[in-house]
């Protein structure tokens, strides 16, 4: 069983960088597999972009979905602490890295159209190379006008820049110039579960990672994907498939939840559990213990 965590890391004196070390070793230890990094550039106190993500599957059935917000009558929007910021996905994983020895770290999800794809190839092949290849690419285009309109990028273009710069990295990659000719690329796994979500996944990347789907919505969407795949000629086999969640239940109900997903055909699982930095420890150990995850 291959479960990953989802967390934030913003430099502040309670997620320092002693904190960003021991929570990896500590996920590490009780046998997850992967550490996946939320991507922001920058948050806001209002918001007229609606967040797309305001229910989740009940974790005692999760053919059901849940909304869940900030308190009675309040619109769902995304959960960051007043002045919140993000260290950067790719050098943090690179430190996550260094301090462990078998976790694998990714993006969830890297925002795509705000990056040059020759200098986001050049910053893959070098994490790549620092971290023996246990990077995974998760991308996305994101939700936020607000957030595009702060990077200078046209929101209403985020589509076609995200396909364009997808189709790039993979031309791009060995070329001239960059570090680490020869090794494969890493994992691309395009995040979402929108028609062109998944039909960019099935047609330029090697994974998928839709997010807070119901076991129904789940397999409905991925057979979409395999046909996808057909269509273009690829194999499933080369292909990822990974389940994140948002859990907000009792931990009793977390292997039959994780374990349906599983049997689905997801290949791994994501979890954002909800930790702060005093209860992570005994969180994870209860959450392994419930999974069988430690050895």
């Amino acid at each position: 069983m291959r479960v990953g965590l989802v967390d934030l890391f913003d430099g502040s004196a309670q997620r320092d960088l002693a904190y960003l070390r021991a929570f990896a070793r500590t996920a590490e230890e009780a046998g997850f597999s992967s550490l996946w990094l939320p991507e922001h550039l920058v948050f806001f106190e209002e918001y007229d972009s609606a967040y797309p993500y305001p229910a989740a599957p009940n974790p005692a059935n999760p053919e059901v979905a849940e909304v869940h917000t900030y308190g009675a009558g309040a619109a769902p929007r995304v959960e960051a602490a007043q002045e919140q910021g993000l260290l950067d996905v790719l050098q943090t994983a690179a430190e996550l890295c260094r301090h462990t020895t078998r976790l694998r770290v990714g993006s969830s999800v890297l925002l795509l159209p705000l990056r040059d794809p020759r200098l986001l190839v050049r910053e893959l092949a070098t994490l790549d190379l620092l971290t023996g290849g246990r990077f995974d690419l998760g991308v996305g285009v994101g939700w936020s006008a607000e957030e595009y309109a702060a990077a200078g990028v046209p929101f209403a273009e985020r589509g076609a820049r995200f396909e364009r710069n997808l189709a790039a990295i993979s031309g791009l990659w060995g070329g001239e110039g960059l570090p680490g000719t020869g090794r494969p690329l890493p994992r691309v796994l395009v995040g979402g579960q929108s028609r062109p979500a998944i039909r960019r996944a099935a047609r330029y990347a090697t994974g998928w990672y839709p997010w807070n789907l119901t076991t129904g919505d789940f397999a409905r969407h991925l057979a979409e994907i395999e046909a996808g795949l057909r269509e273009h000629g690829r194999s499933r086999a080369d292909f990822h498939v990974i389940a994140g969640l948002r859990f907000h239940g009792a931990v009793a109900d977390l292997r039959p939840a994780v374990e349906r997903y599983l049997e689905l055909g997801a290949d791994s699982v994501n979890l954002s559990l909800r930790m702060t930095p005093e209860t992570y420890p005994a969180t994870m150990r209860e959450v392994s213990r419930a999974l069988g995850l430690a050895a």
